[in-house]
């Protein structure tokens, strides 16, 4: 009963843009403006889906893009936000005008991950690597809150019963019998 699945209407070309089908959709976006994504493709002449154009207009057409790879400052607010956000890659976009928020997943995946790598970074937690070689409890802790994608409460009960364990642990090994 809903929508139409996008792109599976006969007729409907699929593949890479053409240079004259890219000057069709940014004529008519600069002329009329986006309005109904559905109706763009027919009132620009175009044998595309909606979301095809809308796709190929927010990532690559629009005016305001900034081209080529990120700045230092800005690669920079991307390790910031990444720290504070995660990989919610569209809120850290609205930070960075005129960067999409797949150039900036697309940027940090090849680039900086590996940078922090390099540095002695863990990418996930964004503390020192060597931190997790201390001992044993640090890295299955580390471990267990870098792979946890849950909320940040579910985290801490996990690094609490993990901690329990390890004291637990640690009472057997040296013959206590209190938990």
């Amino acid at each position: 009963m809903g929508r139409q699945p996008c792109c599976d209407k006969l007729g409907v070309k699929r593949g890479p843009w053409t240079a004259e089908e890219d000057k069709k959709l940014m004529s008519f976006i600069l002329t009329n403006g986006h309005c109904c994504w559905r109706a763009v493709p027919k009132l620009a002449g175009l044998l595309r889906c909606g979301k095809s154009c809308r796709l190929r207009w927010t990532n690559y057409l629009r005016p305001d893009l900034k081209r080529g790879l990120l700045t230092d400052a800005e690669e920079q607010l991307v390790i910031d936000l990444h720290a504070k956000l995660g990989n919610r890659w569209s809120k850290i976009a609205a930070k960075l005008p005129g960067r999409t928020d797949n150039e900036i997943k697309n940027h940090w995946n090849t680039h900086i991950k590996k940078k922090l790598i390099k540095m002695g970074i863990d990418p996930v937690t964004h503390e020192p690597l060597d931190r997790k070689q201390e001992s044993p409890a640090t890295t299955s802790q580390s471990t267990v809150t870098a792979e946890s994608s849950k909320s940040g409460e579910a985290t801490r009960q996990q690094s609490r019963q993990l901690d329990d364990a390890v004291v637990r642990d640690m009472s057997v090994s040296a013959g206590g019998d209190s938990p």
